[in-house]
C-alpha cells in the first residue's frame, strides 16, 4: 500500500488565477465554493486521476488551511479520505472527525517548547507596525496569519522579527503578502509522523510546492514539487528523494497523479 501524502492548494488544486496564468489543455471543474463563489479547481482529467489515486493508495490531503476552509473543499472531501491533516498540522481528522489524541499531544509539544501566546501576542505588539500590518487572523486556535504590505515591510525588519520568535519557540514565514506566526513544533511533517504509528503502508510520497512543505517531502520516499512551487528557490537543501518538475500548474498534477497511480500499479504486481 502506498501513502500519499499531497499538499491542496497548487499542488492538487488551483485558484481562478493560478489557472488563468497556467492555462490547462482541458476543461475544469469547480471544487470548492464560498458563499456561492467558485473558489478553486481541478480540470476533469486531473479530478479523475484523483480518484483514482484515492482508491489505489492511502491519500491523505494535508494543508495548512483552516479546518473551516479545508471542509469547503466539496470534492476532497466528497472522496472521504480516511485521514486529513489541515491547520499546518494541527488537526489530525480520522473520517472526518479530528483524532483528540493527537490535538493532546501536539497541546502539550506546543506548551514545552514555546512561549505562551499571550506572550507572544505582547512581543509582537513591540514590533509590529500599522504601516505594514493590515490585518490578523487567529487559525484554529493555534497559530496567526497576518496579511501585510510587502511594499512596506522591510527585508531587514523581517529578519529581525524571524530571529527574535525563532529564540522562543516561534517560527515566522513570509508567503506573498501572508506573515505566518506559528510554533515552531506545528508542521505538516509532524502530524504525518504520528499518524504513521496506526497506519499500514509500503511507500510513502509526498507532494507540495512551498517551503511549508519542506518537512513532509523531506520524510517521503518519494516526493514531487512543481516548477511554479518555490521549493527550488528558497529551500534549506536540495532533497534527493524529490523530483522538481518542469511542469506548472494542472500539468504538474497530471503528470504528479500519472506516477503515483504507476507506482501504486507496480506495488500490486508485486
Amino acid at each position: 500500500m502506498i501513502l500519499f501524502t499531497s499538499d491542496l492548494d497548487r499542488t492538487l488544486i488551483y485558484s481562478k488565477r493560478m489557472m488563468e496564468m497556467f492555462p490547462p489543455n482541458t476543461e475544469t471543474m469547480v471544487v470548492e465554493r464560498k458563499a456561492d463563489k467558485d473558489m478553486s479547481m481541478m480540470t476533469n482529467a486531473t479530478a479523475a486521476l484523483l480518484q483514482q489515486v484515492h482508491q489505489q493508495t492511502l491519500f491523505v490531503p494535508v494543508t495548512t488551511r483552516a479546518l473551516h476552509e479545508y471542509q469547503r473543499i466539496h470534492f476532497i472531501n466528497d472522496l472521504c479520505p480516511t485521514f486529513a491533516i489541515t491547520s499546518n498540522g494541527g488537526t489530525i481528522l480520522e473520517k472526518g472527525q479530528p483524532y483528540d489524541k493527537w490535538t493532546k499531544t501536539l497541546c502539550r509539544r506546543i506548551e514545552e517548547s514555546s512561549i505562551p501566546r499571550e506572550d507572544m501576542l505582547k512581543l509582537f505588539q513591540t514590533i509590529k507596525s500599522d504601516t505594514w500590518l493590515q490585518r490578523s487572523f487567529y487559525i484554529d486556535d493555534l497559530f496567526y496569519v497576518h496579511h501585510v504590505d510587502i511594499e512596506v515591510l522591510r527585508q531587514d525588519e523581517l529578519n529581525a522579527i524571524i530571529q527574535d520568535f525563532d529564540a522562543h519557540g516561534w517560527y515566522v514565514l513570509l508567503q506573498g503578502k501572508k506573515l505566518y506566526f506559528m510554533p515552531k513544533v506545528l508542521t505538516k511533517e509532524a502530524a504525518i509522523d504520528y499518524m504513521k504509528e496506526f497506519c499500514t503502508y509500503d511507500v510513502h510520497i509526498a507532494a507540495g510546492d512551498s517551503i511549508m512543505d519542506y518537512g513532509m517531502l523531506s520524510i517521503a520516499d518519494l516526493a514531487f514539487t512543481p516548477n511554479h512551487g518555490d521549493l527550488k528557490d528558497r529551500q534549506p537543501n536540495v532533497l534527493p528523494n524529490t523530483t522538481y518538475s518542469i511542469h506548472n500548474g494542472e500539468a504538474f498534477t497530471k503528470d504528479l497523479l500519472e506516477a503515483v497511480l504507476q507506482i501504486a500499479t507496480q506495488q500490486t504486481v508485486v
